[in-house]
């Protein structure tokens, strides 16, 4: 992709995010070195193991057909040995699939990520673009109206808008668990719709920017991703399922705090008023922004506190619990 185009730097900079998912190696012009590189050390690109039995091949050991280090070679050998008048202006992108076995969609990724950068258009919006930009003026009508495309409903509308997740929402903290595992099995890497992806990433952007969320910039194994479930006001909702039973002691200590019984505001309203005869009680609800439901235990925090990833592959920790996990242990001591 040319350096001087302001959308190869936000394609660049939206692949260096994806770090649950991709591993990105970028060459800057004709520099020999790789300008961006991972930090893991040793990676494959290809590797096979045999075994005569089934059984026997779970425990075979890998043979490595072919390491990143061996194309950083061979391409360092080629940027120091031949000219290439378009290698001196581009950047040029090397994209690993981090997940081993998985069919990797490479096309469908570049394809999203640029069309997401530049505003989701509709097929036929970019077709005018390209004729306009193209095709002489003096036939650019012919073909504007001889062309005809077809593509599914997803990618003829544009995608959500923008999501605030503040505001007077009725939020979904208790869905039918029926109807988590059935989101859980539809919503895969290889299956997410354009649309989801989307929402999901306004959502998290508006958390990001109210600081309830912050991106990481290394890698970090996600500990769940969220599904997008019907909210109790009928809008869509995000759902994080982490899963439970999971304990990680700090300093061979398993952190917890006790739930208070299901009566505390009935038994605070009683003795409140007690105390004070003329006192006017309101019921009423607590409407928050969006957090991890259901709220996993403090003994399952550990040091960096909870993450998640999103299906593109952006890493994310939770703020306000880390800061609640923080002040926990400083009181605990």
């Amino acid at each position: 992709m040319a350096i001087g185009d302001p959308l190869t730097q936000a394609f660049l900079d939206e692949l260096r995010k994806r770090t649950s998912t991709l591993y990105l190696v970028v060459y800057e012009g004709t520099h020999a070195d790789a300008t961006v590189h991972p930090t893991e050390p040793d990676l494959f690109i290809s590797r096979h193991r045999s075994a005569m039995t089934l059984d026997e091949l779970e425990k075979a050991d890998y043979s490595t057909t072919l390491t990143l280090e061996e194309i950083k070679n061979h391409l360092r050998m080629r940027k120091t040995t031949m000219y290439d008048p378009i290698v001196v202006d581009s950047w040029q992108f090397i994209i690993i699939d981090r997940e081993v076995g998985l069919p990797f969609r490479l096309i469908d990724i570049v394809q999203d990520t640029l069309m997401m950068l530049i505003g989701d258009p509709s097929p036929r919006q970019m077709a005018k673009r390209v004729i306009r930009e193209i095709i002489p003026p003096s036939v650019q009508e012919i073909f504007l109206e001889e062309i005809h495309i077809d593509c599914t409903p997803e990618l003829r509308y544009p995608p959500p808008a923008e999501v605030q997740h503040e505001g007077n929402r009725w939020r979904c903290f208790d869905p039918d668990p029926k109807i988590l595992v059935t989101k859980q099995k539809r919503m895969t890497q290889q299956q997410m719709t354009r649309d989801d992806n989307r929402f999901i990433r306004r959502v998290i952007e508006d958390m990001e920017r109210y600081g309830i969320v912050t991106l990481t910039t290394e890698y970090e194994e996600p500990q769940t991703r969220p599904i997008i479930v019907q909210a109790s006001d009928g809008a869509p909702d995000l759902y994080f399922p982490y899963e439970s039973g999971v304990t990680v002691s700090e300093s061979g200590r398993s952190l917890s705090l006790p739930l208070p019984p299901p009566s505390c505001l009935r038994d605070f309203a009683e003795k409140y008023k007690q105390k004070h005869p003329n006192a006017i009680m309101a019921k009423g609800s607590i409407q928050t922004h969006y957090c991890a439901w259901p709220m996993p235990a403090i003994k399952s925090l550990g040091k960096s506190g909870l993450n998640f990833a999103t299906w593109e592959g952006h890493v994310y920790r939770w703020n306000a619990m880390r800061m609640s996990f923080s002040l926990l242990c400083t009181h605990n001591i």
